[in-house]
């Protein structure tokens, strides 16, 4: 008899119960990890490009708002939505990146509008994303990840980027404190930003990102989050932009749980 047959049948007897429980146990298992949200059903250090492309792009961590160009038209900068611009850190003074290049503009955008892409950059998510996506991209050493991870987070930060920023290349970061705001819509408390960092490209001409920093709580101990929060609402209300989204924390969860 052909030996790879014996070999074949005999692994078949051998096959009890037990060992069939086992095997459906991992197939299980293993559908479960080869589908659903990363953030969930991954450890960051498994993660590929797709996943952070996920997860800075297209996750309860991301949002795009497509508002009217009002601006000057044909002017401002071109920044790439994919791969961090220099300079632009993230909360754990990491890279501030975004994982892989998706292009210049955003497909879909309507005519006459601008796509901007904000994203919560403070959560333990957003961070994993930024530092494994410097991993792949060999920006970051493995043996940096746990220093860019350990810092602690004081404040609520929100990155904004697009294809054209022109409406934030004349404004100071001192004026952008002032004009945008973090609320709490069941705490109904409202804060304005403590600090702005625009990061501009490498000859200084053209914005590539601008992130804005938040307390979680007012002067007089008040969380800007309820405890049974259901959205936070940013707003920057500049001349010729009004950018506003809302970021729902009940979906801002990982496999650790709560993560804003």
């Amino acid at each position: 008899m052909d030996k790879r047959r014996i070999i074949s049948q005999g692994s078949r007897r051998s096959f009890g119960p037990a060992i069939v429980a086992a095997f459906l146990v991992t197939a299980v298992c293993a559908l479960a990890w080869a589908g659903g949200d990363p953030w969930k059903t991954k450890p960051f250090e498994q993660w590929n490009e797709n996943d952070i492309r996920q997860i800075l792009h297209d996750s309860p961590w991301a949002k795009v708002e497509y508002v009217p160009v009002e601006w000057k038209a044909g002017g401002g900068g071109k920044s790439e939505m994919g791969r961090a611009p220099e300079g632009t850190v993230s909360a754990a003074q990491g890279p501030a990146g975004g994982a892989t290049n998706v292009g210049q503009q955003a497909m879909g955008t309507p005519a006459g509008q601008a796509a901007f892409y904000l994203r919560w950059n403070s959560s333990r998510t957003t961070r994993e994303a930024l530092v494994r996506d410097g991993v792949l991209s060999g920006q970051i050493k493995q043996d940096e990840v746990a220093k860019y991870l350990s810092a602690p987070i004081a404040n609520y930060e929100v990155v904004v980027v697009g294809p054209d920023m022109s409406p934030f290349g004349s404004i100071s970061e001192d004026d952008l404190k002032a004009k945008s705001y973090l609320r709490g819509k069941q705490s109904k408390v409202k804060v304005n930003a403590t600090s702005v960092q625009i990061s501009r490209s490498a000859d200084g001409r053209q914005v590539a990102a601008v992130m804005f920093s938040f307390p979680r709580k007012t002067a007089d101990g008040k969380d800007v989050a309820a405890p049974d929060e259901k959205g936070l609402q940013f707003s920057c209300n500049i001349k010729d932009l009004d950018l506003s989204t809302t970021f729902d924390p009940r979906k801002m969860a990982d496999s650790k749980g709560p993560d804003f």
